[in-house]
């Protein structure tokens, strides 16, 4: 998730004040004829307050027999994935960033740099939303966020800690790609917002994370999807609805699979609204739940007393 539109077992025993100050979980449940779906609405930079986490998600991941994620941790970290990243981020047809943008966004870029024209020159290379997504990242590092705390990277690390398998919903390059297929209009606007005064974008970000936190999906809809739809229509439409429908086949065949239970973890922005893979799944006819993060609450208490 990027600023605004632009991440074992569960104990006998857990310590109540952790279970109600843990991040209320965006987690649904899908029940198929041959298995179960936990899918977790990640935010993909988080604090060290935003652990431990919710019963219910330590619940989802100790019943789970694989984590699925949008892109499989071993190609993440594979040498030929930063090249193949920094390939498709590089005009190759002559276009220079400063080329393709406003020259206003241009301007706040070299102003950002400190004024620097080779700081800009070397950046002439790069798309538009190549520079934007690095900027956010920065932005949000800024504000205290971290992307080694993300959800998606701790439930890596503790899977391969777990020996548990793990697998992706499509490769780096089909995610990235849906940035780069975007008109470069609307990659000019996502750097532009990259771009903003830092102290409105970190007040924006700790507001996103709060809604997250507080697990207000309608919120979450209107404050990413609605506002994403209002500004880059296709890049909405590219980033989110159409992977969405690319993945939408895969996490229902896991519900046939016969393979017992699988918890998927994707941004936030996957799961819900209308073109969310919640929705999408329940036009299907297929019964998905959210779930009720009072229920361990309730058994815990009902244990201790």
């Amino acid at each position: 998730m990027k600023k605004g539109w632009l991440v074992g077992c569960l104990l006998a025993m857990v310590g109540i004040g952790n279970a109600l100050a843990a991040p209320v979980p965006l987690l649904w449940k899908a029940e198929g004829k041959a298995g179960t779906v936990y899918m977790l609405g990640s935010f993909h930079l988080l604090t060290p307050e935003d652990y431990p986490l919710h019963p219910q998600v330590e619940l989802a991941y100790s019943e789970a027999g694989r984590v699925v994620f949008e892109v499989d941790p071993a190609e993440m970290t594979a040498p030929e994935t930063m090249a193949s990243i920094q390939a498709l981020a590089k005009f190759d047809d002559g276009r220079t960033l400063r080329s393709v943008i406003p020259e206003e966004t241009a301007a706040k870029l070299q102003a950002f740099m400190g004024g620097s024209e080779a700081a800009m020159a070397s950046s002439d290379a790069f798309k538009p939303w190549f520079m934007g997504m690095n900027l956010a990242v920065g932005a949000m590092t800024a504000a205290g966020l971290n992307p080694s705390l993300g959800l998606d990277q701790h439930f890596m690390q503790r899977a391969a800690a777990d020996g548990k398998p793990v697998s992706g919903l499509e490769t780096v390059l089909e995610q990235l790609g849906a940035l780069d297929n975007s008109p470069l209009e609307e990659q000019a606007q996502m750097l532009d917002e990259a771009l903003g005064p830092p102290a409105e974008m970190r007040k924006k970000l700790m507001e996103l994370l709060d809604i997250w936190r507080s697990g207000d999906d309608t919120r979450l809809v209107d404050m990413i999807n609605g506002e994403m739809i209002d500004k880059t229509p296709q890049m909405y439409v590219l980033l989110n609805r159409d992977r969405n429908l690319k993945w939408l086949p895969q996490v229902s065949a896991m519900l046939d699979s016969g393979e017992g239970t699988h918890l998927v973890v994707v941004g936030a922005m996957h799961l819900i609204g209308e073109d969310g893979l919640v929705q999408m799944l329940r036009a299907q006819g297929i019964d998905v739940q959210r779930v009720d993060p009072d229920t361990v609450q309730i058994q815990l208490l009902d244990e201790a007393a």
